[in-house]
């Protein structure tokens, strides 16, 4: 059994196409646009992205704040959420 992914509540209620379109705008780079997707999008657990992109779940733990708030900020630029 996996881990329910918890978004930010600005970040939960935006439509798929909208996520998207914030991940980009947050221009996060190559790794963290990666890690982005799979946790926003696709709601895999950290773990699991850990073992895709074969790196310890400590640093996509590490990562997360930043890219969440990236993209946070990005999405209230863009649709004011």
């Amino acid at each position: 059994m996996h881990a329910r992914v918890k978004l930010p509540t600005a970040l939960d209620e935006l439509l798929r196409s909208d996520l998207e379109q914030a991940i980009y705008e947050a221009n996060l780079g190559i790794d963290d646009t990666e890690i982005a997707k799979r946790y926003l999008i696709r709601q895999m657990p950290q773990i699991d992205i850990a073992a895709e992109l074969g790196c310890d779940r400590s640093t996509i733990s590490k990562r997360m704040p930043q890219i969440l708030r990236k993209v946070q900020r990005a999405a209230e630029k863009l649709f004011g959420k």
